[in-house]
């Protein structure tokens, strides 16, 4: 594959046009702007997430029309948080009501794919990924805020893990490995164009017992306790509130199932960091 690097909320169509590898059948277009603590967030978010969306797509249109080509098949990640839920049942039915900027942007992206859609033909398949966890590629990744990376951080650098969060709520935590193998496949794929899948587990977890995971997981890497602390204490009404985030289309369109790769992941993710400490660190 071919990692393009390119401005998507400033450069216009044609430059990104002249980015773009001469031949190409697939785009995969996971590229957003998630930093929700960044000041003026909101701006940043529609700039990236929306119009950086519909740049790349009428690029792509450009491209298309210069080279006499047919155009690629379009993968955009977006994400359940379009949803908007917190508990419940969820398919890909569920009508969209986003909470938060990051939603709101990636349905804008959604609809841009939509509209070249209908007025170009542009084919594509819109994937909407719970929380993902697995280990980054290096330890200076950016992601370390994830909840399952800064459980682990906070285990290897301060010895403890602390929960600020309601340890009763239940999110759904999707391993990268599937979303990956789910990738590869929709790649092949092009009969599916214009639907959109949920990429999740298909089961919820507690933030608790993610937290629990995390601390027994490095208790055995360390060979020692690793405390953990939970600073709420877990609310009835939320742990009532079950959130199901419903695979079932993905899993029957491409026939594949979803593991639990937690465990392995947080070695994973603690191992990665005993690499990148500096020689004669404690």
């Amino acid at each position: 594959y071919a990692l393009v690097r390119a401005d998507l909320a400033e450069q216009g169509p044609a430059a990104i046009a002249a980015l773009l590898p001469k031949k190409h059948e697939s785009v995969v277009h996971a590229a957003s702007f998630n930093e929700a603590l960044a000041p003026d967030y909101g701006r940043k978010a529609l700039a990236a997430n929306a119009l950086g969306t519909r740049n790349l797509l009428e690029a792509l249109i450009v491209q298309g029309k210069e080279k006499g080509r047919p155009l690629p098949l379009f993968l955009y990640f977006s994400t359940f948080h379009v949803y908007g839920e917190i508990c419940g049942h969820i398919t890909e039915d569920t009508p969209p009501r986003p909470r938060n900027d990051y939603g709101l942007t990636h349905l804008f992206g959604e609809e841009y794919c939509r509209m070249f859609a209908r007025a170009s033909g542009l084919p594509h398949i819109v994937l909407r990924p719970s929380n993902g966890y697995g280990a980054p590629k290096t330890a200076a990744s950016t992601k370390w805020y994830l909840l399952l990376n800064d459980l682990c951080k906070s285990a290897f650098t301060e010895g403890r893990i602390v929960l600020r969060s309601d340890p009763a709520v239940p999110r759904d935590f999707v391993w990268l490995g599937d979303v990956a193998a789910a990738v590869k496949t929709l790649l092949e794929r092009p009969d599916l164009a214009g639907q959109a899948f949920n990429i999740s587990s298909g089961s919820a977890l507690a933030l608790g017992e993610v937290a629990r995971r995390a601390a027994a997981g490095a208790a055995r890497f360390f060979n020692r306790d690793i405390p953990l602390i939970l600073e709420r204490e877990p609310d009835p009404a939320t742990s009532g509130q079950a959130l199901h985030v419903d695979n079932s289309a993905v899993r029957a369109a491409l026939n594949i199932i979803f593991h639990d790769r937690m465990d392995e992941e947080i070695i994973s993710l603690l191992s990665l960091l005993a690499k990148a400490r500096p020689a004669g660190a404690p």
